[in-house]
């Protein structure tokens, strides 16, 4: 069985990332059923609600979009 880590985010989402593939999953690259190993708990959001918080980029009132100009 392969070793992961389930990973908890303060967002509320969860994530498992593999810390050891079994030997069979080296060889076939099928996945077996995995096996939690360690259990994290993190005090940040998860990376897809982070890029949703961010929201629009700071300098984005700099940049000049004519719509006149033809390119």
């Amino acid at each position: 069985m392969c070793d992961y880590i389930q990973r908890e985010y303060a967002c509320r989402h969860m994530r498992w990332i593999a810390s050891h593939w079994c030997r069979e999953y080296i060889i076939t690259h099928k996945r077996c059923k995995p096996n939690v190993a360690h259990f994290e708990q993190k005090d940040v959001d998860c990376g897809e609600c982070k890029s949703r918080q961010r929201g629009a980029v700071p300098w984005e009132h700099m940049i000049r979009r004519d719509k006149s100009q033809v390119y």
